[in-house]
C-alpha cells in the first residue's frame, strides 16, 4: 500500500541513494518537485532490513514528467561523460596525502598518572563502610539477621574496604 495516490506521481530514475539524492536536487533546483523513495532506507527505520540499497526511487508528478526526464536523461549523460576513472582517483588521492602532512601529538609520560579518589569520595567510603559494619553489628550478639541483609552489607564492607585500602597503598 502507497501513500502516495498512484495516480498523480510516476518514477523516472531507480539507482543508488546518492544519485537519486543528486538527481533531485537538480530537479528542484529547476523548479520541479520531486520525491524521493528508499524502501532500505525506511525498513531500517522501521527495524528491519527489506530491499537493497541501491534501489532508491525518484518520482516526479505528471505534470513536469515530460521536463524531468529530459533533464535526468541529461544530468545521466553527464555523470558518465565526466566520471574520473581509477587512475585520475589514484593521482588525486596521492596529492591530497602529499599535501596533508599528518600531525603527531606526543605527550611526556614518564610516569603514569592515576586518577585520584576525592577527599569526598574518601569519606563517603568511610562512612559507607561504617554503616554497613553498623548493620551487621548484630551478628556479633548472636541475633539472626536477614541473609540478604547479610550478603548486601557484607559486599559493600569488603568494597568500601579495598577501595580504601587501594587508595592508601596507591599513595606516596
Amino acid at each position: 500500500m502507497s501513500i502516495l495516490p498512484d495516480f498523480r506521481y510516476e518514477k523516472i530514475h531507480t539507482g543508488s541513494a546518492i544519485e537519486t539524492k543528486r538527481l533531485q536536487i537538480i530537479l528542484e533546483e529547476q523548479g520541479i518537485p520531486s520525491i524521493l523513495r528508499d524502501d532500505n532506507e525506511s525498513a531500517k527505520l522501521a527495524g528491519y532490513a527489506l530491499g537493497s540499497p541501491d534501489q532508491s526511487r525518484l518520482l516526479v508528478d505528471k505534470e513536469h514528467l515530460v521536463k524531468a526526464k529530459h533533464i535526468v536523461a541529461a544530468t545521466l549523460e553527464d555523470f558518465k561523460t565526466n566520471a574520473l576513472t581509477d587512475d585520475e582517483l589514484n593521482s588525486l588521492s596521492q596529492e591530497e596525502s602529499q599535501s596533508t602532512p599528518i600531525k603527531t601529538i606526543t605527550r611526556n609520560t614518564t610516569e603514569k598518572e592515576k586518577p585520584g579518589v576525592s577527599p569526598g569520595r574518601l569519606i563517603f567510603y568511610v562512612l559507607f563502610l561504617l554503616y554497613s559494619l553498623w548493620r551487621l553489628s548484630p551478628l556479633l550478639k548472636g541475633e539472626e539477621l536477614p541473609m540478604l541483609r547479610i550478603i548486601i552489607s557484607g559486599a559493600l564492607s569488603i568494597f568500601c574496604i579495598y577501595m580504601l585500602i587501594s587508595y592508601f597503598s596507591n599513595k606516596k
